[in-house]
């Protein structure tokens, strides 16, 4: 072998001596001087070039083509000929060390001549004629025609037109739209659009689960200090909670970090609007004690979503009873994200949201409204099961279903035609057979959107790409403004995501029908914040008489009493003032007729005096004058 190498690189040498031109022309694909003195570092050049890579190994030339060469030498240079820097660079060494070529537009191509040439026996020199071959016009085009026929049918496309086909013709019986409630409802309200969903009957649920609950827990602590919050619940009502739930829709495009911040009074950051509708401590206690189910009744014990199962069948029910999908539908898994340790928590690599609660949701293609899901809880039953327990009344209407691969088969396909549905899908590599099934669509090829370079593609997979993004669309919308609070329970998370759902659905009942309002869904969210937070002091002033209403009511007839009471008392105290003016009249009228009567008194008893000393006086004198004294009566 050492020798064959020898004459191999000192025939190149003599070759390159040969076809060597001018001396102002220089190669940069072989190291060259114009010197005389070439020999033996030409030969060491060859051999590394010729038995070496970048990295040492030893490899091949894919090809070789000299274009100093005539085609008068063209048997000369059969064996060896110089490479052409300028036209291309397939004469580099081939093997991992080769990146020149990755972005070429016929890498590919390229690729495959050169695994074709490397497993060739052929001689290096006669690589010449398939590279001339290359350079032809006729065999470019060709080449060109074989690669835009990737996309279409031909011998390396991959698609295979059956003979005979006609795709069934099964007639769209339903009405798409709103239907129900929804379609008598006649609002510009959007707050009355999602109450289609969140009922005064199951906020009147979660209200009696919420105040049952927290009676439990404060019964289960009876050494909780007495001054702390929980001793200060009271029950909640069902306008407090639109409050509450209102507040919480307003998180989801009034981002803050943290829950306490939307209280913050810091002029920097405060936001007083929640302080205003609701104390912070009052919204913290209903997030703790809210709660969707009875924990003291007996449950299913198979059933690990009996938490959340009466507002979620109840939710469910009210998606498919408000509205009727178009024709299109499809199917896909939505995830809610969830970092805890349910047994039910899956893991999806390829989805944006890795860790979560996974839901087999299915939904309109054209707006993305969420007709029916059924959350995975890692129970046995079957995917066709879930895909036919997710059609629901759907079945029999001339509908078409898209999936993709994870759900399709062939006995899948075979039985929805049973049931009067049509089927767009894609079929996995381990099933065997086509890679993508239908039963409502031609076979014939169109074009595709790209401009550019057009490629030809079946007639199904147009409609499939259009149609199989109406999960997308609800999950892509919800994910613009999510009111999902960090919580380390699984139930308060996963309602809320149902609440998204719910609102979503409303936009898509509101603009149906009302087209020319609210066209994003975060105008919509708006107006039912509004509606729902300003309703909270209406209702407090209907249910909640004996708290604030009931205050002032009693205040204000206290306040009557008291004035009454007042004005009584002035009234009494007046009349005693005159009162007692008219007893110290009648006193000092007393006194001074007692001191009139005693002058008088006092007058005649002087008088009397002076009568008797009178009298006593005359007495004693006629006594001793008188000689025949007589007292005279």
């Amino acid at each position: 072998m050492r020798v064959e190498r020898e004459k191999m690189a000192k025939r190149k040498s003599d070759k390159l001596s040969m076809c060597r031109g001018s001396s102002d022309k220089k190669s940069a694909a072989v190291v060259r001087s114009d010197d005389g003195d070439h020999g033996d570092y030409q030969k060491r050049q060859l051999r590394r070039r010729a038995f070496s890579g970048p990295s040492g190994e030893r490899q091949h030339f894919s090809r070789c083509v000299s274009p100093t060469a005539s085609s008068t030498d063209e048997s000369a240079s059969d064996e060896f000929s110089e490479p052409d820097p300028d036209s291309s660079d397939e004469w580099l060494p081939s093997g991992p060390g080769r990146s020149s070529r990755a972005s070429s537009t016929d890498a590919p191509e390229r690729r495959k001549r050169d695994r074709a040439s490397s497993r060739d026996p052929t001689p290096v020199g006669s690589a010449k004629k398939g590279r001339a071959s290359s350079r032809d016009p006729t065999a470019v085009g060709s080449a060109k025609k074989g690669r835009a026929s990737i996309g279409g049918c031909g011998q390396h496309s991959g698609w295979h037109q059956v003979e005979n086909w006609q795709p069934n013709q099964i007639p769209f019986t339903a009405t798409p739209g709103p239907r129900g409630a929804a379609a008598e409802l006649d609002s510009d309200l959007p707050a009355d659009f999602l109450e289609l969903f969140l009922t005064n009957e199951l906020l009147q649920h979660i209200v009696d689960q919420t105040n049952l609950y927290a009676s439990q827990y404060i019964r289960a602590q009876p050494d909780s200090l007495p001054y702390s919050r929980v001793n200060a619940w009271k029950p909640v009502s069902v306008p407090e909670l639109k409050t509450f739930f209102g507040l919480s829709f307003l998180t989801g495009y009034v981002k803050k970090p943290s829950l306490e911040l939307y209280w913050s009074v810091d002029e920097v950051d405060a936001t007083p609007y929640f302080s205003r509708t609701m104390s912070r401590n009052r919204f913290q206690m209903i997030w703790k004690f809210l709660h969707y189910n009875n924990n003291n009744e007996s449950q299913d014990a198979t059933d690990k979503m009996y938490k959340v199962r009466p507002v979620l069948n109840y939710i469910v029910e009210k998606c498919k009873e408000l509205y009727q999908p178009a024709q299109n539908i499809c199917i896909d898994e939505g995830m809610m994200q969830w970092r805890g340790r349910p047994s039910f928590r899956v893991y999806t690599p390829q989805k944006p949201v890795k860790y979560g609660i996974k839901s087999y949701i299915l939904c309109d293609s054209a707006t993305g409204y969420c007709f029916n899901m059924h959350p995975y809880v890692g129970t046995a039953s079957t995917l066709p099961d879930t895909i036919f327990a997710l059609l629901d009344r759907l079945q029999g209407h001339g509908y078409t279903l898209f999936m993709d691969n994870f759900y399709n088969s062939g006995a899948l396909s075979e039985r929805l035609l049973g049931a009067q549905t049509n089927l767009c899908a894609t079929l996995r590599k381990n099933m065997g057979g086509p890679k993508m099934v239908t039963t409502c669509h031609q076979d014939k090829m169109q074009k595709g959107h790209k401009e550019q370079v057009p490629h030809f593609k079946p007639e199904c997979v147009i409609p499939y790409n259009w149609s199989m993004n109406g999960v997308d669309k609800l999950d892509q919308n919800i994910a613009y403004y999510p009111f999902i609070r960090r919580s380390l329970n699984w139930s308060k998370k996963f309602v809320t995501y149902l609440f998204q759902l719910c609102m979503f659905n409303a936009h898509v009942l509101y603009r149906a029908k009302n087209p020319e309002e609210c066209k994003t869904l975060l105008e919509f969210m708006r107006r039912v914040v509004k509606s729902w937070t300003a309703k909270q002091f209406v209702g407090e002033q209907v249910e909640e008489v004996e708290v604030e209403v009931g205050k002032q009511v009693e205040e204000v007839e206290v306040g009557k009493q008291v004035k009454e009471e007042e004005e009584v008392g002035k009234q009494v105290m007046e009349e005693e003032e005159e009162v007692g003016k008219q007893v110290d009249e009648v006193e000092v009228g007393k006194q001074v007729k007692e001191e009139e009567v005693g002058k008088q008194v006092k007058e005649e008893e002087v008088k009397v005096e002076e009568l008797e000393v009178e009298v006593a006086g005359k007495c004693f004198t006629a006594y001793h004058t008188k000689l025949n004294y007589s007292v005279e009566h």
